[in-house]
C-alpha cells in the first residue's frame, strides 16, 4: 500500500500562496494542442534519482516530459519543458489528466526554466490517479493519532490504459501529450529505483515487508524554519525546492542527509541538511518481525518568499 502523509512535509517559509492568473492566461481554447512523440522513452540512472523522459512535437511546439522517482512507490515528480506550456503565472494549480480513464487532478506547479526554455516544475508527489473522495476526506481530516493515509494501489492495467496526458488551465490552450501506455515505461522506472535503493546500504528484501516505516516523532514542518532561509538568497529574492533523503539508523537517529534534487544554489542545500540533522528525530523502521532496521526518510522543502 502506498503511504500518504496528511501532513505532507513542506517547510513553507512565508505566507500562503495567492493563486491567480491574468484573464488572457485562463481562457483556454476548446481544442487541445495534440503533440505526438518525437523520441523514444529514455531512462536515466542518476546517483539519487531515476528519470523517464520523452520529447513531443517539434519546432515552437516541442515539449519534453520528465517523470522522476527518488524512491520506491507509485508517486513521482514531474517537469514539463517547452514553449507550448509557457505561462505568465509564477505559481498556481494546473489541471492534469492521464486520459482517457483517469479523472483530472489539480496539481501545484512553479513556473521555471530548463535549458533556456519555459518549464512547469511540479511541487509535490504525483500519481496517475488522484485520491478517491473518501481518501480526500481522510486526508483533509488530518487525524492526529495517525498522520498517514492509505491510498489504494493502482493496478497495472490502469497504467496500460493511459493514452495521453492533458494539461489545462491556466495554460492559454490545453496541451495533450500522446504518451501511449505507461505500463512498460513505469516498470522500467521502478526497476531503476530498486537498483538505486540498493546503493543506500539498506536491506531491500526486508523493506518489502516492513511492519513500520521510519516515522518522524514530531511535526517535520518544524525541522526547517524561517530563520533557516539563507540570508543572501532571501536578499536576492530566490525561492527554491529541495528534495532530500535522510538515512535513519536502527536506533531512529538520522545518520546522514543527501540532496536528491534542487532548483537553486548550494546555500539552500546546506541550510536544509544542517537543519534536518540537528532537529529531525524518528521512530526506527521495523521489519516483518518487529525488529528495528536501518532505513531512510524522504521529503521536500519549499523555500518561498511572501507574495
Amino acid at each position: 500500500m502506498r503511504r500518504f502523509s496528511a501532513n505532507m512535509f513542506r517547510a513553507i517559509i512565508c505566507a500562503a500562496l495567492v493563486l491567480g492568473a491574468a484573464s488572457n492566461d485562463v481562457q483556454a481554447a476548446s481544442e487541445p494542442l495534440k503533440l505526438v512523440p518525437t523520441s523514444k522513452w529514455h531512462l536515466d540512472y542518476a546517483d539519487e534519482r531515476c528519470r523517464l523522459a520523452r520529447e513531443f512535437g517539434d519546432g515552437t511546439s516541442k515539449v519534453t516530459l520528465f517523470f522522476d522517482k527518488y524512491g520506491p512507490g507509485e508517486s513521482f515528480r514531474m517537469v514539463i519543458a517547452g514553449d507550448a506550456v509557457k505561462t505568465d503565472v509564477p505559481q498556481a494549480e494546473i489541471t492534469v489528466r492521464f486520459g482517457p480513464a483517469e479523472m483530472p487532478q489539480p496539481l501545484f506547479f512553479l513556473n521555471g526554466s530548463l535549458a533556456g526554455t519555459s518549464a512547469l516544475v511540479f511541487g509535490g508527489d504525483i500519481r496517475i490517479a488522484g485520491p478517491t473522495a473518501s481518501e480526500e476526506a481522510a486526508i483533509r481530516a488530518k487525524r492526529r493519532g495517525d498522520p498517514w493515509i492509505d491510498l489504494a494501489p493502482i493496478a497495472p492495467d490502469r497504467y496500460a490504459a493511459i493514452r495521453y496526458m492533458e494539461l489545462g488551465k491556466p495554460l492559454r490552450r490545453p496541451v495533450q501529450l500522446e504518451t501511449g501506455s505507461l505500463k512498460s515505461g513505469f516498470a522500467a522506472l521502478d526497476k531503476c529505483v530498486d537498483d538505486l535503493v540498493s546503493s543506500w546500504g539498506v536491506d531491500i528484501e526486508k523493506h518489502k515487508t516492513l511492519s513500520r516505516k521510519a516515522t518522524p516523532t514530531d511535526n517535520p514542518g518544524k525541522w526547517v524554519v524561517s530563520s533557516d532561509y539563507p540570508i543572501k538568497m532571501l536578499q536576492a529574492g530566490q525561492p527554491a525546492l529541495v528534495d532530500f533523503r535522510m538515512s535513519v539508523g536502527a536506533d531512529g537517529k538520522p545518520s546522514g542527509c543527501k540532496i536528491q534534487a534542487t532548483t537553486r544554489p548550494k546555500e539552500f542545500d546546506d541550510a536544509v541538511c544542517q537543519s534536518l540533522m540537528s532537529r529531525a528525530s524518528f521512530l526506527p523502521a521495523l521489519d516483518a518481525a518487529g525488529q528495528p532496521i536501518a532505513s531512510w526518510w524522504r521529503s521536500r522543502v519549499r523555500f518561498q518568499l511572501p507574495g
